[in-house]
């Protein structure tokens, strides 16, 4: 069946009911449980080696947790608001209507592949909504192993599942959808709005960027360098919010490179032994961060906490750390998307927002600051999708906190009732009463009925 025919059956299916919606979202609770050992080896084979207990917590315990959160709150968020109108329109009422949109497509990409799927369609299908998945054929296995879960869990007039790769996402992306989530790259969210555009489709579309790290000078070096390892390196650093350089002040950049090191060493000493170190994906991007690396090696300083030593068959990249390199170097001008950290000195705190203001607008930024005084300046200067103080990637598993870019870094979001509104029209409703004062200012205007009407316009 072409995407073009799914579509069409979706399309002509109704919505889902509220009663339905709780259904299939509590039997999708239940699947991802039952399925959980093969959504990790699933994993392991598209990666070649992926961390257990990383994908226990950034695919399966977030999704979990999000759909527990939805059927928590779900029946508020149906719920029509229902406020008085203004006395010019007396004894009449207003409503806000949460009502679904009909298809909607979501398109998620390969390095989360289960959890940028399923979140998505958790709120697609709180909304009413039916939904067409268009996952990433970097990862087949987990890919297919999705398209089989959903289909034990909605009919295929509900959810449908499009296999294939790019004349796929082409055809996929071109449909009349009333509602497209996009996450990936942003080269290749500028030809998915571009597409959108044709059918006037809304878009929401998280991208990545360049997320910085602040390290106020006051702040514990060896505290900032466990959560920036756990961050950084967290999937092999292939996490769109992963933090991507540190600003620190020059009087501290040492201390910090030597408490990255003992961090590293602490986290994943052995790498090619150690399971909890995940490979990158595949060989393009393998080779692609190898290229980062010797330019870096050539024109800067680069640190190997771990060593080296390249392991062709399972694609395992050592974190690096890359020591002042240019503003300008494309390790600075591209998102990295593997385990490679530059770290850069500031004078100031001003220095820092003033880099990171003339770049462009980061997906989230991460502050380690115990100054409110610090944290209000950072927050109030700059502009980002997110931010975490004191931490990184947690704020993404936030019950109910919006998840989302700003400018180069995507636009909409969702997570908890933002998701839910996000794939939602909400449509207004004006009740009038059967007592109806509204043909007072409605002609024939007689002299009565203009005093009414200058009494209320100055009013």
């Amino acid at each position: 069946m072409t995407p073009l025919q799914q579509f069409e059956k979706l399309n002509n299916a109704p919505n889902l009911d509220l009663e339905l919606r709780i259904k299939r979202l509590k039997s999708l609770k239940s699947t991802i449980s039952t399925y959980s050992s093969a959504i990790v080896e699933a994993l392991n084979e598209d990666y070649g080696r992926r961390s257990e207990s990383e994908t226990k917590i950034a695919e399966i315990l977030i999704c979990i947790e999000e759909i527990k959160h939805t059927l928590q709150n779900i029946n508020s968020w149906v719920k029509p608001q229902v406020s008085y109108a203004s006395y010019k329109f007396m004894f009449s009422k207003n409503a806000l209507v949460p009502q679904p949109l009909g298809v909607v497509g979501i398109i998620s990409p390969w390095n989360y592949p289960f959890n940028l799927a399923i979140d998505p369609l958790i709120a697609a299908i709180a909304a009413g909504n039916k939904v067409m998945l268009k996952p990433s054929e970097i990862t087949p296995k987990t890919s297919q192993l999705m398209s089989d879960m959903l289909a034990e869990v909605f009919l295929d007039t509900e959810v449908a599942v499009v296999l294939g790769g790019l004349e796929v996402a082409q055809q996929f992306s071109a449909l009349p959808f009333k509602h497209i989530l996009f996450t990936g790259s942003s080269a290749v969210g500028k030809i998915i709005m571009q597409a959108a555009a044709n059918n006037l489709t809304p878009v929401t579309l998280e991208l990545g960027g360049k997320s910085p790290v602040i390290i106020d000078e006051k702040y514990n070096i060896k505290t900032a360098a466990k959560s920036i390892v756990a961050g950084k390196f967290f999937n092999a650093g292939q996490t769109c919010i992963a933090p991507d350089y540190i600003l620190v002040n020059e009087n501290q950049q040492q201390p910090l490179i030597d408490a990255l090191k003992i961090e590293l060493n602490k986290c994943f000493a052995d790498v090619l032994n150690n399971r909890d170190y995940t490979a990158i994906i595949n060989n393009n991007h393998y080779e692609r961060l190898s290229k980062l690396a010797k330019n870096c090696e050539t024109n800067g300083q680069c640190i190997w906490p771990l060593g080296n030593k390249k392991i062709d068959d399972i694609n395992l990249f050592p974190p690096l750390l890359v020591i002042n390199p240019d503003i300008n170097s494309h390790i600075m001008q591209s998102e990295i998307f593997g385990p490679i950290l530059p770290i850069l000195t500031v004078k100031s705190c001003d220095d820092a927002i003033s880099i990171i203001n003339s770049q462009p607008n980061p997906l989230t930024l991460y502050l380690f600051s115990n100054r409110s005084r610090v944290i209000k300046k950072v927050l109030k200067q700059t502009l980002s999708g997110s931010a975490a103080i004191n931490e990184t990637l947690v704020q993404f598993a936030q019950d109910g906190i919006p998840f989302g870019g700003v400018g180069e870094s995507g636009m909409g979001s969702y997570h908890g009732k933002k998701g839910f509104m996000n794939f939602s029209h909400v449509k207004s409703i004006y009740y009038q009463t059967r007592l109806n004062f509204n043909s007072m200012v409605r002609a024939p205007f007689t002299p009565i009925k203009k005093i009414i009407i200058k009494f209320m316009s100055s009013s």
